[in-house]
């Protein structure tokens, strides 16, 4: 059984909380399936700031839960500001030098192909440009 990792924009924590039965495709967001919220966008976001990956995953703001942390089958997290920031900030430049290293780390299992991550990063970067311009927030609907 694996996790469903979905990324959508919500303008508020409510909003984006009462997608977790359904999941945010229904609430005409743009809706990205991508990468583990906690650990693999910390690894991005260490890559991507410069900072250690230790202290962004030890911040109590990174990727809090916003819904019922009893529901049995669905979470939502929100994603940092300065994760959103970072990313819709990044050139592509900038995403293809931290591809590569990004795809080897753990998380990826050795099997991370740089080539089939640019495109996915290139998109979760559009989805977070659109959340900065229509001053959102982005949030991640993780289902199992």
């Amino acid at each position: 059984m694996g996790v469903i990792n979905t990324y959508f924009t919500a303008p508020d924590d409510e909003t984006a909380a009462a997608t977790v039965d359904d999941g945010p495709a229904l609430s005409h967001a743009p809706v990205l399936d991508a990468v583990e919220a906690t650990v693999q966008a910390g690894t991005l976001m260490a890559l991507l700031s410069g900072e250690p990956y230790d202290r962004i995953i030890g911040d109590r703001t990174w990727v809090p839960l916003i819904s019922d942390p009893d529901h049995e089958a669905a979470w939502i997290v929100s994603m940092p500001d300065a994760f959103t920031n970072a990313l819709a900030a990044a050139t592509d430049e900038r995403l293809a030098e931290v591809v590569g290293p990004w795809s080897e780390t753990e998380e990826f299992w050795g099997a991370g192909d740089p080539a089939q991550l640019l495109p996915m990063l290139r998109d979760w970067r559009a989805l977070a440009q659109t959340a900065r311009q229509r001053g959102e927030g982005m949030y991640c609907w993780m289902a199992v």
